[in-house]
C-alpha cells in the first residue's frame, strides 16, 4: 500500500481525525541511516506523527518539526514534515543495540530516560513557534497527547505503530491522531482514553455518550501496525475499529514520502554564513555530510577559494 495521510472528521465534525500510512518512508529512513530496532523504533514514530501534524501547514515553505530529547542512551530524534509531505528526520544514537537483553530493542522509553519533547513549527512568514515539555513515557503517542494538553490545551488521542522484522524491515508503520473541534472550554468535558499506546484527556462539548463508545473502540483497537501487517488500511482500521458505530467522513487526502531538501546549493549559502576566516581554515576543501540523507557534497580547494574571494 503506498505512504497516504488523510484528514477526516467524525460525529457531526465534533472531532478531527489525522490518520497515515508512512511504512515506505520509515523504511527509507532505517536504510537512510542504517538504524537499529531501537533507532527504527523511535525515529519511525516521529515521523509517523509529524507526517500527520504537517497538514494545519499552509505555505509551501512551511515546516514542521519533532524532537525528542533524553538523558538516556537512545538520547532521541528529530523528525521534519513540509507542507508538501516530504519527511526527513535522524536519530541521535543511531546504532544503539541491546544485545545482553534482545527484549529490551523493543521499549524505546526506557532508553530515552528522562526528557522533553519539542515542536517547532515554522509558516516560512513569522517567526517559529516553540513548545516543550516533559516526556510523560518516553513512547511518544502518550507524550505527544500531554504536549497537545499542557502546551495547546488541546485533548488529543495519539496512536503511532511500528511493526519490525528480524532482519530489519519495516513491515508496517502508520497511526491516527484524534482532536475534538471546536475546543472551547474545559467545563462540562467528556474524556475520551487512548488505548494501550496513546493518552488522552478531557474533551469538551464532546456527546458523552459518543465519547464513551470512542473512548472503548480505541482501547479494543489491536495494535495498528498489527492491523496494517494483516493487510488493513488505514481506512480499514478507522471504519472498522477506531469508528465502529460512529459517523466519520474522509475529507481529503494526500501523498506523503521520505525525501531530504538538501542541495549543494544550500550547502554552499550556509558555508558562506561561517565568513572568511573560518572559511580560510578550511580552504583545503570539505565534504560536508547531510545528516538527514547522508548525501556527501565536495567542496574542492578551487571551491573554497572561490567562496572566500565572494565574501
Amino acid at each position: 500500500m503506498p505512504d497516504v495521510l488523510i484528514r477526516a472528521t467524525a460525529h457531526d465534525n465534533q472531532f478531527r481525525v489525522f490518520a497515515v500510512n508512512c511504512t515506505a518512508a520509515v523504511q527509507k529512513a532505517r536504510d537512510l541511516h542504517d538504524l537499529s530496532p531501537l533507532a527504527t523504533l523511535l525515529l519511525g514514530k516521529l515521523l509517523t506523527a509529524v507526517a500527520m501534524m504537517s497538514w494545519d501547514l499552509k505555505h509551501p515553505q512551511a515546516e514542521v518539526t519533532l524532537r525528542v530529547d533524553g538523558d538516556g542512551a537512545l538520547e532521541g530524534a528529530v523528525a521534519i514534515c513540509n507542507a508538501e509531505g516530504m519527511l526527513r528526520g535522524y536519530a541521535h544514537n543511531p546504532k544503539l543495540l541491546i544485545e545482553d537483553k534482545l527484549k529490551d530493542n523493543f521499549f524505546i522509553g526506557k532508553h530515552l530516560g528522562k526528557g522533553t519533547i519539542t515542536t517547532i513549527r515554522n509558516d516560512a512568514k513569522s517567526k517559529p513557534y516553540t513548545g516543550t515539555c516533559a516526556l510523560v513515557s518516553g513512547e511518544i503517542a502518550e507524550d505527544l497527547a500531554e504536549y497537545y494538553l499542557q502546551s495547546e490545551q488541546i485533548s488529543t488521542a495519539v496512536n503511532l505503530g511500528i511493526l519490525i522484522d528480524k532482519d530489519a524491515r519495516v513491515r508496517a508503520a502508520g497511526g491516527f491522531i484524534i482532536q475534538q473541534m471546536p475546543l472551547v472550554s474545559h467545563d462540562n468535558a467528556a474524556k475520551v482514553g487512548s488505548g494501550g499506546s496513546a493518552s488522552a484527556s478531557t474533551m469538551p462539548f464532546a456527546d458523552l455518550q459518543v465519547a464513551d463508545m470512542l473512548s472503548s473502540n480505541i482501547q479494543a483497537t489491536p495494535n495498528v501496525s498489527d492491523l496494517m501487517d494483516m493487510g488493513y488500511s488505514i481506512e480499514d482500521i478507522l471504519s472498522k475499529f477506531v469508528f465502529k458505530g460512529i459517523s466519520w467522513q474522509k475529507h481529503e487526502e494526500k501523498s506523503i514520502a521520505y525525501a531530504c531538501t538538501c542541495s549543494r546549493d544550500k550547502f554552499s549559502k550556509a558555508l558562506l554564513l561561517l565568513g572568511k576566516k573560518e572559511l580560510s581554515e578550511m580552504a583545503s576543501g570539505i565534504e560536508p555530510v547531510c545528516q538527514y540523507c547522508n548525501t556527501v557534497y565536495v567542496f574542492s580547494h578551487d571551491d573554497m577559494i572561490n567562496m572566500i574571494n565572494n565574501l
